[in-house]
């Protein structure tokens, strides 16, 4: 059992690593996306951010987010924190991207498709929340 935890852990963390190696490749990509879906970004954060536009801003801590976060999944370092900010990318991935209820014909089975694959992907971060890494790996708890 604890084999092919592992093994499942292993296999969700990858798309977020990848995903997020990919967005940092191609920062600008992604902040025209976020910009393009008018993802809220409030005006009061700009002065902090000095010359760096709201939206590149996004990208980058949420490419950044992405990557570190599949990285506390895959190693099993406070797995299950990791495994709770990626739930919230997933179903914040679906509510702002994979908006299928708003489209019609093949770009409608598209985006629902992609949705429901985000929420299964969902499920299994959730099952991450409840369990942790495992008790082999570092985040052990006494038994109840």
């Amino acid at each position: 059992m604890n084999y092919t935890y592992f093994l499942g852990r292993i296999l969700v963390s990858l798309i977020f690593i990848w995903g997020g190696v990919q967005k940092l490749l191609n920062i600008g990509a992604f902040a025209k996306l976020l910009a393009d879906l008018n993802v809220f970004v409030p005006d009061e954060i700009t002065p902090y951010l000095g010359s760096i536009p709201k939206y590149e801003a996004l990208a980058w801590l949420l490419a950044g987010l992405e990557l570190a976060c599949g990285l506390m999944v895959l190693l099993g370092l406070a797995a299950r924190w990791g495994a709770l900010v990626l739930a919230v990318f997933m179903a914040s991935t679906i509510i702002y991207i994979h908006r299928f209820w708003e489209m019609t014909g093949a770009e409608y089975a598209l985006h629902q498709t992609a949705a429901l694959k985000n929420l299964s992907t969902l499920g299994a971060l959730l099952m991450i929340v409840a369990v942790g890494s495992s008790p082999r790996y570092f985040d052990r708890r006494p038994p109840p």
